[in-house]
């Protein structure tokens, strides 16, 4: 779907929306796959603020990994990595198995083909430029 950037509130309760209502035996990860100005991190800050993260959520290009707490949700805490930087053989580097055994936890991950092995099969944010204002947004 075509979402305008003024119009991303919506698009992030839509995938919100596709969350599992409750905590699986490992945690929830979701990619978000698209060129480099997408908007993945703007997405998955609109994701955050509709989650009732009140920290400000930046790109973790630097850092790699980010860790916001939830309350009121199926999760206790939003991990938003990105993966730019780092390969699947770096994974550990950012305490990949810790996130992803924790149940309680919600992963966001950008650029996850990055991580290869680890992020095979997981459902998918695409983004893609339409114009300055418009994005292509599909979850798959």
């Amino acid at each position: 779907m075509d979402v305008r950037l003024t119009e991303l509130d919506a698009a992030a309760r839509d995938i919100i929306a596709r969350f599992p209502a409750q905590r699986g035996e490992r945690a929830y990860v979701l990619g978000f796959s698209g060129e480099l100005g997408a908007g993945k991190t703007t997405l998955i800050q609109h994701i955050a603020r509709a989650l009732g993260v009140t920290d400000a959520v930046t790109s973790p290009t630097y850092v790699l990994a980010e860790r916001y707490p939830l309350a009121g949700q199926p999760f206790t805490s939003l991990i938003h990595i990105d993966a730019y930087r780092i390969t699947a053989d770096e994974a550990h580097t950012i305490g990949w198995d810790a996130y992803t055994s924790d149940p309680s936890n919600l992963i966001l991950v950008e650029w996850p083909e990055r991580l290869g092995p680890h992020t095979a099969g997981i459902p998918m944010v695409t983004l893609a430029v339409v114009d300055a204002e418009t994005r292509s947004i599909t979850y798959a």
